[in-house]
């Protein structure tokens, strides 16, 4: 799998589209299957409520094609507790989220899939979809299971253009690449305080002490906030190749690393524990 060039998307990385056959060759080549994870919830009066999930569709697809594998459908929903109570958003609960997250990754894995790839966008559905493949994984020791989370990257990438703003420019540019006709930029006149938007989402993604947020309106009152002024179209597409490059990237070096990995270190423990007895 080469993740420095950009294929085209083709039929081959689509699971929906390809027959049972086909796909029955496809695992029996050692193609991953690839999970975007996303969310349906309000980001302003300028960008769809879909924002997440239009994003790691169009991020999913150009890191499937790298990978070489087969993108699988999961739907557009995530855990999103905190936009729950303003118009737009559909919150599925962790039980819900991970209920379904099990029984894709079950049905893939009783179909020979050995790799199983998440990239996500969503915030919000990380330690549920964390907890659901800790456990798959717990049950699956000969499966792989590896996270990337797509917002990270593209925050890193782009630290010195914009932060990772609920949004924000970081949320414009992947729907501008694949559906600039969603996105409304002259509508971006109510973003929140930039400086208290700003310090709650660090506290919030603090790493030593955080808080448990119930409403996004706590951290930004309008429910979102960047200065979208200095948006460039030109830059979408660059954008959400140099994202895909990137999660591609990792996954790949991630996947070569985890390859050489006996999951079934505690099974031969107890084993040689058996035969001593």
């Amino acid at each position: 799998m080469s993740t420095d060039e950009s294929p085209e998307f083709s039929r081959e990385n689509d699971f929906e589209a390809l027959t049972r056959y086909e796909i029955e060759d496809r695992i029996d080549d050692g193609a991953p299957a690839v999970i975007p994870t996303g969310s349906v919830e309000q980001h302003g009066p300028h960008l769809p409520v879909g924002t997440d999930a239009y994003a790691i569709e169009t991020i999913t697809r150009r890191v499937t094609a790298r990978l070489d594998g087969m993108m699988v459908p999961f739907g557009s929903l995530g855990v999103t507790p905190f936009h729950a109570d303003m118009p737009g958003a559909i919150h599925l609960s962790s039980e819900t989220f991970m209920a379904l997250f099990r029984d894709v990754s079950e049905s893939l894995i009783r179909h020979g899939v050995d790799e199983i790839v998440v990239v996500n966008w969503h915030e919000g559905s990380t330690s549920s979809i964390e907890t659901a493949a800790g456990r798959l994984q717990a049950e699956h020791p000969d499966v792989r299971f590896v996270i990337s989370q797509a917002s990270y990257a593209a925050q890193e990438l782009y630290e010195d253009y914009h932060d990772l703003t609920h949004g924000g420019p970081l949320e414009v540019l992947p729907v501008l690449a694949d559906h600039p006709e969603l996105v409304h930029l002259d509508r971006a006149t109510d973003g929140a305080d930039p400086e208290h938007a700003s310090m709650m989402d660090d506290l919030r993604r603090n790493r030593e002490a955080y808080p448990i947020i119930p409403d996004v309106r706590i951290m930004y009152e309008s429910g979102w906030y960047g200065d979208v002024s200095d948006v460039d179209e030109a830059m979408a597409e660059e954008f959400v190749e140099r994202v895909a490059g990137t999660c591609a990237g990792d996954i790949a070096e991630t996947l070569d690393v985890l390859e050489d990995l006996d999951y079934r270190i505690g099974e031969s423990d107890v084993d040689t524990a058996s035969e001593v007895e």
